[in-house]
């Protein structure tokens, strides 16, 4: 084979890669969207860290609850402080092969309570689809959108 060959199939390789995260037409923003919603319609299930932990082993979805000093002990990178009471996180699955592979596995939901057990803060996260702004143009190319 030819260095040439080589260097084309390396190429096409490459992009056939790089493509799927092209076509994915928002429906790894549509899976964030759809959790962030389903847990709007079940808020009733979510206002006590009790209530979230039977959710969310309801739903099979692996999670953890952490009292204060457990969080206080090993506190989670992205959270800047532990709050008064019980802390929620939960590791929501992403279903779409292409959104798995390119973009991020999971939705990470962190629930905080009150001392009361009340819910206060809550937070949904999935890494963010990058953008690539064409110069000139008004047009973009999203990646893993």
């Amino acid at each position: 084979m030819s260095f040439i060959l080589k260097l084309i199939l390396g190429v096409t390789i490459i992009w056939l890669a790089l493509l799927p995260p092209l076509f994915t037409n928002g429906a790894c923003t549509a899976e964030f969207d759809a959790e962030g919603s389903r847990m709007a319609a079940d808020m009733a299930s979510l206002k006590t860290s009790v209530g979230a932990d039977s959710y969310y082993s309801a739903r099979g979805v692996p999670h953890a609850v952490l009292s204060l000093d457990e969080c206080r002990k090993r506190k989670p990178r992205n959270l800047s402080r532990c709050g008064d009471g019980p802390l929620v996180i939960a590791k929501v699955p992403v279903k779409n092969l292409i959104c798995k592979i390119y973009r991020d596995d999971e939705i990470a939901v962190m629930l905080q309570y009150d001392v009361r057990d009340r819910l206060v803060r809550e937070e949904v996260e999935m890494l963010p689809y990058k953008t690539l702004p064409i110069p000139l143009t008004k047009v973009a190319i999203h990646w893993g959108r």
